[in-house]
């Protein structure tokens, strides 16, 4: 666990969202990599659970995930990788047959040169 400051300006006047709205945390694995790289720094909106289409933080079963969203008819969602070697996959939103949640959208990522 870790914890990094912001200044309170930069979120509410860059990023234009509410500071008590974010957390931080840290990219793990290879399947955004291209648009995230393991161990780079992302800040997630919880108040942004409602995806159109972006980048977005997802609990699938008892995993955190980073994927790109595209929004589908039906309450239907596709989630893609940005690495090919993982296939994408549907998820229908409201289904009880499915442990899925949106945590949030990425706002903001950082990582180390």
């Amino acid at each position: 666990m870790f914890s990094m400051s912001f200044r309170r300006y930069w979120i509410e006047n860059y990023l234009r969202v509410d500071p008590r709205d974010l957390s931080v945390l840290s990219v793990k694995g290879d399947s955004m990599e291209g648009v995230l790289n393991d161990r780079d720094v992302i800040l997630v909106n919880h108040a942004d659970r409602q995806p159109t289409s972006g980048l977005y933080v997802l609990r699938l079963d008892e995993d955190l995930i980073v994927k790109r969203v595209q929004k589908l008819p039906g309450g239907k969602l596709r989630i893609l990788s940005a690495n090919e070697a993982y296939d994408p996959f549907e998820v229908e939103v409201n289904s009880p047959e499915v442990d899925f949640a949106v945590i949030g959208r990425v706002v903001w990522f950082g990582r180390q040169i």
